[in-house]
């Protein structure tokens, strides 16, 4: 009688929820997210120098398009911290050592720095509506927008480190447990390299670790599908 509800209670813990089956999916969905996100953002057509940016702030509409922007980065971050936890749920069934303790702190900093970051930028659009400035001065604004536009991308510079230290971290754990080659750990970390020098100048570096979220996901969601793997372990 014992060992019958002892195996019964085995299964029911090793059955694996809806979420936890569909986790390792969620990583291409927060790629998918947060490309459409750049792709919208990057038609704002806002302006860099401070003359030009108090001419648009007059006369466009910034609200709509930047709530949208806003919406999806959201979404995405959701979908990375659900496959934040099947990764490291993942790492910590391979290794107990600084690596996999490495993996959840960075993915938290890298997501969080990059959703402040989001905010940052954004902020001064949704005072922008409707072809006229909604209770603000033009030149006011396109001011505090120029300064936050510097704080934003020194929060990208910190979500690139932070993003290439949790591709890092996670490629030498599943390379040590035999999951992956070598020559994979090198490419791994030297995209990472580029992303964490780059965010600093430029934000699309950025995308090398939205590509290698990308990829682990649809490795990690095939290797669940056929066995090798358990979700959540």
């Amino acid at each position: 009688m014992e060992s019958t509800v002892a195996g019964a209670a085995a299964a029911r813990v090793a059955a694996p929820s809806t979420l936890e089956r569909w986790a390792p999916a969620a990583g291409s969905l927060f790629a998918v997210l947060f490309v459409a996100a750049v792709i919208i953002g990057e038609g704002l057509d806002i302006g860099y120098e401070l003359p030009e940016l108090t001419q648009n702030f007059a006369t466009e509409d910034y609200q709509s398009t930047a709530g949208l922007v806003f919406i999806l980065i959201l979404l995405s971050a959701l979908c990375f911290l659900w496959f934040l936890a099947d990764l490291t749920a993942t790492m910590r069934s391979l290794s107990q050592g600084m690596f996999a303790s490495l993996v959840p702190t960075a993915g938290v900093v890298f997501i969080t720095a990059l959703l402040v970051a989001t905010t940052t930028l954004l902020a001064p659009l949704f005072n922008i509506g409707h072809s006229v400035l909604e209770g603000a001065d033009p030149k006011s604004t396109a001011t505090a927008y120029a300064l936050l536009n510097g704080i934003a991308l020194g929060l990208l510079g910190l979500a690139g480190i932070a993003g290439a230290l949790l591709m890092s971290a996670a490629a030498t754990v599943a390379y040590r447990g035999g999951l992956q080659p070598r020559w994979t750990v090198v490419l791994v970390v030297f995209g990472g390299v580029v992303a964490a020098i780059g965010t600093w100048v430029f934000f699309f570096p950025i995308l090398l670790v939205v590509l290698w979220v990308l990829v682990a996901s649809v490795r990690g969601t095939i290797a669940y599908r056929r066995g090798v793997l358990n979700p959540l372990r």
